[in-house]
Parts: structure tokens; sequence; C-alpha cells
């Protein structure tokens, strides 16, 4: 057992791990973590070029403009506002950079707030802190700017306001009612699949009420002014973004509705990657939140019949709260499971309800050190894997390039080629919409092309400088006629590639964590 003194030095350790994870690692998880929030926003409010993807387009949008406003937008408002030189040059890169991470990291504490509020127990509730501060999900995915990460917030803030309306003390304060439907249409419209996850939460918060209020007249009652917040927050959310996509009223957006459209569509799901559909289960869950602490929530699970037929001082809400998550999980990996495209990130929402699911049902409070040894070093390794490694050399070679192109006194044309990368979000390039429409500056993403394509790419138009951004693994593979012609500037370490380890093996552990930012001669002969 855990003492009150050593939890605080614990849990403000990991918080500070926490902070350090988010405005220092530079890992990159999945290009959705910019292109779905930050990259949008810059080029909206900043001269920036950035790049504005299928789900932001005018013709069929599928993304709310609402949520990344609220989460990043705002902030970013606020530093051009007070910049000196806002007019001209916007933010630098890596302070738009640090306030999107920043952003994330203030919102990631409510899922912390939460989870002291639905735990009663202060012993199982510091053991569950302890599990949700240490679980590489928090330091990762919650600090990054996914929609993921907005839908896990507002699960949790759900399951706390469902904790205050099923409350014996607080029932009649209806405000809760109004604040649990403002957060239902904001989760929908974040992330429709937040549906799966609420829809529990709605049935019990109708049980509940309708207990209370005894007659259907009193239930009706009780249930419409929420039900009228409702409505005006979804018409709210629906103005917001038809202004935003269409300039007028005279044509609704409904961006649920139209991601619902795009992902029952089996054509659209395929060009994102099609999986089985034990992969959720059998794999993703696992990674995400430990195979230790899915064993507790099997137990928890088998042993909830007697757990909670006991007479015991856990309070009514916990009673609650415990048929509402064992619904939630079963519910959310059967739904998402069906789908044929799986992602990790998807069942994210799911940490804070089991996490209090295996603390409410006294799990944590027998495991010994063994358990918190091996899910310290498995969070820990995750963390840095994905917080620090996976493609972590891409934003810094930004940096670095935006130090070098939007240097004002040097004027070159100017080509900046990615190759065997993820994709740059280029509002942390900082180059103005401006320079690229001139043709000052031009920007190339090749991906995984091939070695043909890449060479074909190095000759294609005129510039005065060309700049190759590629792992260092995979320079050195190129043949030496175009090998030789390109020049060092910056080697970017960590750089983890996954995607072509089997391409690089060869080159060494060393090259295989570097990426290089190079310069292309222009003397040289690139025939190939």
């Amino acid at each position: 057992m855990t003492s009150i003194r050593t939890f605080k030095w614990i849990y403000a350790g990991l918080w500070t791990l926490r902070i350090c994870f988010a405005l220092l690692g530079t890992g990159y998880i999945h290009p959705d973590e910019h292109l779905q929030n930050g990259e949008v926003i810059s080029g909206d409010l900043m001269p920036y070029h950035t790049i504005r993807t299928w789900e932001w387009s005018a013709a069929l949008p599928v993304r709310s403009i609402v949520p990344a406003f609220a989460t990043t937008g705002i902030p970013v408002w606020f530093a051009k506002f007070f910049s000196k030189k806002h007019l001209t040059q916007g933010v630098h890169p890596m302070s738009l950079f640090r306030l999107e991470r920043s952003a994330f990291l203030v919102i990631s504490g409510l899922i912390d707030y939460s989870l002291m509020s639905l735990v009663p127990t202060p012993s199982a509730r510091r053991l569950g802190l302890l599990l949700l501060a240490s679980s590489h999900v928090t330091n990762t995915f919650q600090v990054r700017p996914f929609s993921n990460s907005i839908e896990a917030v507002l699960v949790a803030l759900s399951l706390l306001f469902l904790r205050k309306i099923n409350s014996v003390k607080t029932l009649d304060k209806s405000y809760f009612l109004h604040l649990l439907a403002i957060t239902f249409v904001t989760g929908i419209f974040s992330r429709p699949t937040f549906l799966i996850f609420g829809a529990p939460i709605a049935y019990q918060v109708a049980l509940g009420t309708f207990t209370y209020a005894r007659t259907a007249t009193g239930w009706l009652r009780l249930a419409v002014p929420p039900l009228l917040t409702a409505a005006g927050a979804c018409a709210a959310f629906l103005v917001a973004d038809t202004l935003y996509f269409r300039g007028t009223l005279d044509d609704l957006v409904v961006t649920p509705f139209n991601f619902l459209m795009y992902n029952f569509s089996s054509q659209n799901l395929a060009e994102h990657g099609l999986h089985p559909h034990w992969l959720h289960v059998l794999v993703n869950l696992p990674m995400l939140f430990g195979p230790w602490v899915i064993w507790l929530v099997v137990r928890a699970l088998v042993d909830s019949a007697t757990l909670f037929n006991k007479k015991n001082d856990q309070s009514f809400e916990v009673d609650v709260l415990h048929p509402t998550i064992i619904q939630m999980i079963i519910l959310s990996l059967t739904v998402l499971s069906v789908q044929p495209h799986q992602e990790p990130r998807f069942l994210v929402p799911l940490l804070l309800p089991i996490i209090v699911l295996i603390a409410n049902t006294g799990q944590l409070t027998h495991v010994g050190k063994a358990f918190w040894v091996s899910c310290s070093i498995f969070n820990f390794v995750l963390a840095v894997l994905f917080g620090i490694l996976h493609q972590g050399g891409v934003v810094p070679s930004l940096f670095y390039l935006h130090s070098v192109v939007a240097d004002s006194s040097i004027v070159m044309r100017t080509n900046i080629i990615y190759w065997k990368t993820y994709i740059p979000p280029l509002h942390l390039l900082g180059v103005s919409e401006r320079d690229v429409s001139t043709g000052l500056i031009s920007f190339i993403d090749l991906a995984g092309a091939s070695q043909g394509d890449f060479a074909a790419s190095l000759s294609a138009g005129d510039y005065d400088r060309t700049f190759v951004v590629t792992p260092v693994a995979m320079q050195s593979m190129l043949p030496p006629a175009i090998m030789n012609c390109m020049e060092l500037n910056q080697s970017i370490f960590p750089h983890l590639d996954l995607d072509h380890m089997s391409e690089s093996m060869a080159t060494g552990v060393l090259d295989n964590l570097r990426l290089g930012v190079y310069t292309l001669s222009r003397n040289c002969c690139l025939d190939y």
C-alpha cells in the first residue's frame, strides 16, 4: 500500500514526465495528430502554407472546425494577437508546436480530475491515479492534438456527470444534465464514434432520472430542458460548420453525418487499410493498456456479480458506474471490431473507464510489486517509442529548415523534398502562402516512393537550392551517382523509421536512428 506522501512524490514525478513528453517529445505517432487539428487551424489563422486533407474539403467535410478551434485555435489566436510580428510573419513554428501540446496537456488533466471523483476509496483512488499517470497512452496520445484525445476527455467528463446526476445529494442539481447534454453534442461533433462510448451513459441517465421522477410526466419535466440544451448546442455546431465551410447558411453542413457516410463505405476504408476483425481485441487493446491491466479487467468482469452484491461502503454512484463501464467496454469493442479499419487510437477513450473499473472493484489493491514494475517498464518503453523515437526527426527537421528558408536577407528559389518519412506538417515549416504561390519555395512529399521516382524529382525544376530530408539509412542505399551529390547539412537524432526497417537494417543501428537534411549539389549529373 502506497503512503500518501510517497504517492504525492510519485504522482508529481509522473506529471513532470508528462510535461516533458508533451513539450519536448517530437515523436510522430500518426499524421492525423497534425492534419486533424494544428495544420488546419494554422492555415486559417496564420499566413502559412499548409495542407488541407480530404477530411476538410468543402464538398464533403467530415470534421467539425469547432473542437479544433476550441483546443488549439484559441491559444494560437491569442499568441498571434500578442505577437509583435503577427501581421507579417505569424507565430514561430516551435511556439505553435508547444502551444498545441500545452493545450492538450492541460486538457489531459481533466481525465485525472474525473478519476479522482469516480473512485471514492482513497487508497484505490491513489493507485488508479498512478496507473493513469504512468500510462504511455496518457504521455503520448493524450498530449497530442488527436480527435481521439478530445473524445477520451469527453468520455471521462460524461462518466463524471453520470455520477453527479445519480448521486442522491446532487440529483436536484439539474445543471449536470445540461452539462452532460452539451458534452454529448460536443463528443458527437468531435468524433461520431463517441456515440458508441456514450450510449451506455445515456441509457443509465435515462433510467436513473425516470426512477427518480417515478412518472412519465415527471421524467419529461426533468428530461426536456437538457434535450433542448442539446438541440441548442447542436444548432450552434451546425451554424459554425456551415458558415466555415460554405460562408452562408443556405447549404447546411452536418459533419457527423458525412463522417458516418464516408466510413460506411468499404471502398473508402480500403484506402486507409483493412484489418482483421480481431485486431482490436487481441492486439490493439493489450498494446494500449498492457496485458496485465487487461487481465485485471477480465477478472473484474468475472468477479463483478459477487463484488457488487456485497453490502459495503461503496456508494450508489459506483454501482451505477460499474454496469455502465462494462456495457461501454463490450459495446465499443464489438462495434469498432466490426469495422475493417482498426487503429489503436480508436480505443484510447477506454483508458479511464478501464482504470475506474479495476480500481472500484478492488483489483488494484491486490496486485504486487511485480505488477507495478512490469507495467512501469512496459509503459515507459512504449512512451519513449511513440513519444520520442517514432518518426521523431520530422518535426525538428521542419524547425531547422524554417531557420534556413525564413532568412529574409537571402532570396533563393528553394525546393524541399521529403522522402521515406511521414507527411510533414507544413505549418511547422512556417513558410508563407505567398512564397509558395509565387514559386519561391516548392515542397514535395514523396512519402514511400521508389528510388526511381526520387531520382526523377531531384532533376525536376530549376531551383537555386534543393533540400532533401530522408533517413540516413535511405540515403546510404542510393546509387553512388546520387549519394555523392547530397551533402549532409544536419543530422537529427533520434528518428526511428519502423515502416522501412527491412530496407535499412543493413546500414547499422545508428543510421537507422538518424534523419538527414541534405543539400543537393547543383553541379552533379543525376542521370539514373
